[in-house]
């Protein structure tokens, strides 16, 4: 499963953590000068402080699929999609708990699900190293590594961009360095890394046979994988921030299996950059990323009988890449107009394929190759309530076009 789980997220709960916690000293000094009678087990400054964040999210959506020589589908529904809890825990000064909790609602049926999507310890060592471990959504690209609903201003989700590094469990380190007026920030990390799917019985879909499952609690070989990213923030206003991040996992099969030395390397550049030219505000966000997997000749059913075929290796790389810019009018007086912001974003995605593949060679995963256009209209109710109105259209290469209208409600706490 794919989170979205931002620094952005992770510095507005320490900041209010911590504004709770000036403010609470300050009640203390102005509420009496004589000194109250000693509680018993009386919590200490910088003692442990507890904040629950969350969100709530509803939808509504019509889909419209058009595939040449059938009927046009269409179909329409109102659904709640999620309800996620993040509490962040503040054991002391140095010492952080951070976990997400999220109940995921299917559109398309079979119910809901409840998701551990995050569950990590902090050890502040320095004012620019911590040292964290447990199951960790990692920082690769923008999308992956920093958006999450609230910054993601497009409502639905860039295509291509849930195929890399996802959540894992492992142990690393990350901050920040200060430049002169340019900044640093960092993360590197060793984890359980992917495991490579092998299944004959799934040939077909994007978790066939060659794809790579991320969220593994335990590992299921001796390698681990090595991730990490680099960001560079080259003005004194932060306004520009340029990352590459990736990850390599020497082997993704399973002990002492045919497939256990089969390895893979993801790839990932972003941009994002925003700047008031007054009265609007603008923002540009693109990213791209890439994955390449080990080629190797897979066994695969040739019918219902289940007979294996031995078919020749696909080109087992995907990439996908987007780029969006949004304008808001935060700076007109008319309330109505200024809580208005547009956003238009392009996008692509490429699965694998076979090696000397032809138009008429069915793809391994059942995928084809992606075009994506999303125009979308956000109006802030307040700075953590967003009502998205959204167009997305998505044109596959010898498949159906599928044109999706969402609003969705989200609400912050």
């Amino acid at each position: 499963m794919k989170t979205k789980t931002g620094t952005i997220r992770r510095i507005m709960l320490l900041a209010g953590l911590c504004a709770g916690y000036i403010s609470s000293a300050y009640a203390q000094q102005d509420s009496s000068t004589v000194a109250p009678a000693e509680i018993p087990n009386k919590a200490q400054g910088g003692g442990t402080k507890f904040l629950l964040a969350g969100k709530a999210q509803a939808s509504w959506s019509q889909i419209a699929t058009q595939l040449q020589g059938t009927p046009n589908t269409s179909s329409h529904t109102f659904f709640p999609d999620a309800f996620m809890l993040m509490p962040l825990v503040k054991v002391n000064n140095r010492l952080f708990l951070d976990a997400q909790v999220e109940v995921d609602v299917n559109p398309m049926g079979g119910g809901a699900a409840i998701n551990l999507n995050e569950m990590i310890v902090y050890y502040r060592a320095t004012p620019w190293l911590s040292v964290f471990g447990g199951n960790f959504s990692p920082k690769y690209g923008l999308y992956m590594g920093v958006m999450d609903d609230f910054t993601n201003r497009y409502c639905t989700d860039p295509i291509g961009m849930n195929r890399g590094p996802q959540t894992q469990t492992g142990i690393g380190i990350q901050g920040g360095i200060q430049a002169g007026y340019s900044k640093f920030n960092y993360q590197l990390y060793l984890s359980n890394g992917p495991q490579l799917v092998v299944d004959s019985s799934t040939h077909g879909n994007a978790n066939a046979t060659g794809s790579l499952n991320y969220g593994n609690y335990t590992d299921n070989n001796n390698n681990k994988a090595i991730g990490g990213s680099i960001g560079f923030l080259p003005l004194s206003n932060s306004n520009l921030q340029l990352d590459v991040s990736g990850q390599v996992a020497g082997k993704t099969g399973s002990l002492n299996s045919a497939y256990e030395n089969i390895s893979s390397y993801s790839l990932a550049a972003d941009i994002n950059y925003y700047h008031l030219f007054n009265p609007v505000m603008v923002r540009v966000q693109a990213e791209y990323n890439y994955t390449k997997t080990q080629q190797f000749n897979y066994p695969w059913f040739s019918d219902s009988s289940k007979s294996t075929l031995l078919v020749p290796g696909f080109n087992n790389q995907l990439s996908g890449w987007y780029a969006g810019i949004t304008v808001r009018p935060s700076g007109i007086d008319n309330e109505i107009i200024r809580n208005l912001e547009l956003g238009a974003r392009l996008g692509a995605y490429t699965p694998p394929g076979y090696i000397g593949a032809t138009s008429n060679t069915p793809a391994p995963w059942g995928e084809n190759a992606e075009q994506q256009t999303t125009i979308c209209l956000t109006y802030w109710f307040t700075w953590k309530t967003p009502l998205n109105i959204a167009y997305d259209q998505l044109k596959m290469t010898n498949g159906p076009t599928i044109t999706t209208y969402t609003a969705r409600l989200i609400y912050f706490f």
